[in-house]
């Protein structure tokens, strides 16, 4: 007889995993649409039942062999838990994290000011095997931003599951060519989707692991689209703003006014903006590079008005006991130990509710999360009546736009506004001005000619 799984607390166990937002969104949808599946058919939840479910699965849904292995994982990660709670182990990391983790003392990101891209030790990903934690420790003892660690380990476990064998064995040139073609062909991805995923195959076998692929040869190359970003006109920029409020509407502003990537906006601290010399600092940007940029005189007051909100919010946390105070990076929160309390450390956009980190267990007042705002940008841009996808990344875009229909001189601007090194259109540098000039006048001239559109800077 099939021994019969209990697992009541699963989703509260998922909830404080380790894993990555979307994959533990994912794994959410399948243990729950498995669990429905055997209330349906009278069985227990068991490994005979979960080959069953996956069975039906894949006869009724026909998927993709990618999709049906995302379906494998979410069950096996359910079993695989439940079996840790039955012998009554400790449930918040998963339990092949546990062996091979990566201690962070040696993640902490590398550069002037503060490391803004690993914003909590929770957000780290965990290795599942020794093979993972030697790639895990080569990138953060390279100070490689947190969303790099995602990228890389996620192509090395798709490889992986594809090639069918386990570890370092599936990074062999046929095989990356195999899973090269099979990206091209039979899941269309985009030509940067590819090459993102040969490179860092190709830097987890050579750097990572040493090995020397030689030629990986010929495969077939996705096709590359070229696509123009979306542009909202300075009408459609009003009607887009009318419909925000509060304190959504001044992140939309300074998104918009400094030219500011979300990531960016979300982790500001109250020091970084300088608001007598009308400039906000990025700190540990795209690349590990700080920069500053224009903060409008238009918004100075808004904001003044927004910081004493904070303020009380930030006074009455220190009356709670209980709260640990704003996450700091690792160095500086053992050189200084109270900075988590100081005001000048506190995120610009804090959220209303108080989190526990699922790691270290400490309570702390993390920033907005960033699916939040996007949220609240799309549905303005639905509710303006646009016929154009609005996203965050959308008022970077109107914002150099605007700027060139206006006839600003972009480098006489770019001088005068921030003179260290601020470049809001993209990876041109104010060290770089001829080849910067040049993009822009091609740009203004394609601009002119197609007044309805514009393309990628």
């Amino acid at each position: 007889m099939a021994k019969v799984i209990h697992f009541p607390r699963w989703a509260e166990v998922l909830a404080d995993s380790g894993l990555e937002s979307k994959e533990r969104e994912g794994f959410r949808v399948t243990i729950r649409w498995y669990l429905s599946w055997c209330a349906r058919s009278g069985v227990g939840c068991s490994f005979e039942s979960a080959k069953a479910f996956i069975t039906w699965a894949e006869k009724t849904k026909q998927p993709n062999e990618w999709v049906l292995e995302r379906w494998r994982e979410a069950i096996r990660w359910f079993f695989r838990m439940a079996n840790v709670q039955a012998k009554g182990g400790a449930l918040s990391v998963p339990v092949e994290s546990r062996e091979w983790k990566v201690e962070s003392g040696t993640g902490a990101k590398r550069c002037k000011g503060y490391a803004s891209e690993n914003d909590t030790e929770a957000e780290r990903i965990q290795a599942r095997s020794e093979d993972e934690a030697t790639i895990l420790k080569l990138m953060r003892r390279r100070g490689m931003a947190l969303k790099t660690e995602r990228t890389y380990l996620r192509w090395y476990r798709d490889l992986i599951r594809h090639a069918g064998v386990h570890g370092r064995d599936a990074l062999t040139p046929a095989r990356i060519r195999a899973f090269l073609d099979y990206l091209a062909m039979e899941r269309a991805v985009a030509s940067s989707t590819q090459k993102q995923a040969l490179n860092s195959l190709v830097f987890v076998a050579q750097e990572a692991f040493e090995l020397d692929l030689g030629e990986i040869g010929e495969f077939v190359r996705a096709k590359n689209r070229k696509k123009i970003p979306v542009v909202m006109d300075k009408a459609e920029t009003r009607a887009f703003f009318a419909q925000l409020s509060g304190e959504k509407l001044l992140m939309a502003n300074l998104q918009y006014a400094a030219g500011l990537r979300v990531s960016e906006l979300m982790r500001l601290r109250i020091q970084d903006l300088d608001l007598r010399r009308n400039q906000v600092v990025v700190r540990c940007g795209k690349g590990g590079k700080d920069r500053a940029a224009p903060l409008s005189e238009k918004l100075i007051a808004a904001i003044e008005t927004h910081l004493m909100a904070v303020r009380g919010l930030f006074e009455q946390d220190l009356t709670n006991v209980e709260l640990s105070g704003v996450y700091l990076p690792e160095a500086l929160a053992r050189k200084h130990k109270n900075a988590g309390k100081d005001w000048r450390w506190q995120w610009v956009w804090p959220s209303r509710e108080i989190s526990r980190d699922p790691r270290s267990g400490l309570l702390r007042r993390h920033h907005v999360l960033p699916q939040v705002y996007q949220s609240a940008v799309r549905k303005a841009g639905i509710g303006a009546g646009l016929n154009k996808r609005i996203t965050s990344h959308t008022l970077r875009h109107s914002f150099a736009t605007h700027l060139l229909e206006d006839g600003v001189d972009i480098v006489q601007f770019i001088a005068q506004r921030a003179p260290m090194n601020f470049h809001p259109f993209g990876a041109c540098a104010i060290f770089a001005l001829p080849r910067c000039v040049e993009r822009f006048r091609t740009y203004w001239g394609m601009l002119r000619s197609r007044p309805h559109r514009s393309i990628r800077m």
